[in-house]
């Protein structure tokens, strides 16, 4: 992703905060006692970078992927839905699996954003591969294999992910995994320079860390869970989803996880 374009880390209190935040933290060996300081990190993250967020409701590309996430599930409940798929130029065959399935939404976000006249953003790239791994890892638990199937158990899956239950358990998932790259992005140049400290002693400790986090950004995202859900139905029974409604949809959704991060760091 973009993480090598970022540079150094900015030279103000609030970063200089997190990284003594993150280089004392600890995770090897004691998880569960470590985990209360994670909501904390991901909130001074945030609040350190939040105007980087804020510029993710705005962006195009990031729009765009949510948008395209319930298209697949509306997609889904169509009695052909390998012709509804085409038209977001999303082309499987009898045979696809999941796998293939999330190639095929993977390249039909990429020739979006193409078209944007400034190209790939690090946020758009931040939700394409978010997308990717909700599509992947919720579709793929509701089929026999990642790797192998049919389009049909493709759709099948899918379409137990269209209701206004399973659509708020795509959107919390979709939501959770953006926030957590989103703030792995900013992350990554902390804990690169805390690597070697006497808390953070090796990559194996970077990965627990991240791990941590993405649980604690996927726990955190059950906020919008209902909202995903609700917001879904009720617009495309009353006047049908569409790219402008969309758009703002992922602001609000984006303002509540913001909130929710800012609550929990406020409630330590």
């Amino acid at each position: 992703m973009g993480h090598t374009r970022l540079g150094a880390i900015p030279k103000t209190r609030k970063w200089n905060e997190l990284v003594e935040q993150v280089a004392g933290l600890g995770l090897t060996g004691n998880v569960t006692a470590a985990a209360a300081s994670i909501d904390a990190i991901a909130a001074q993250t945030l609040d350190a970078a939040q105007k980087g967020l804020d510029r993710a409701a705005e962006d195009s590309g990031v729009c765009y992927t949510f948008y395209l996430i319930t298209q697949l599930a509306l997609a889904s409940r169509t009695s052909d839905w390998e012709v509804a798929l085409g038209e977001h130029g999303i082309r499987l065959s009898r045979v696809s699996s999941v796998f293939d399935f999330t190639s095929e939404v993977q390249d039909a976000i990429d020739r979006y954003i193409s078209q944007n006249p400034f190209g790939a953003t690090d946020l758009s790239e931040i939700a394409q591969q978010s997308a990717g791994e909700a599509i992947s890892s919720l579709a793929g638990s509701r089929t026999a294999s990642l790797f192998g199937g049919s389009s049909a158990d493709v759709q099948k899956a899918i379409r137990s992910l269209s209701t206004k239950k399973g659509f708020g358990e795509l959107g919390q998932r979709f939501f959770g995994r953006f926030v957590a790259r989103f703030l792995n992005f900013y992350l990554s140049r902390v804990t690169a320079a805390t690597l070697g400290s006497p808390r953070l002693k090796d990559l194996g400790d970077v990965a627990e860390f991240n791990d941590a986090l993405r649980t604690h950004c996927d726990q955190s995202a059950r906020v919008v869970r209902d909202f995903c859900g609700e917001w879904y139905s009720k617009t495309e029974y009353q006047k049908g989803i569409n790219l402008e409604n969309t758009s703002r949809f992922v602001a609000v959704a984006l303002r509540k996880l913001r909130s929710e991060l800012e609550q929990q760091r406020a409630g330590l």
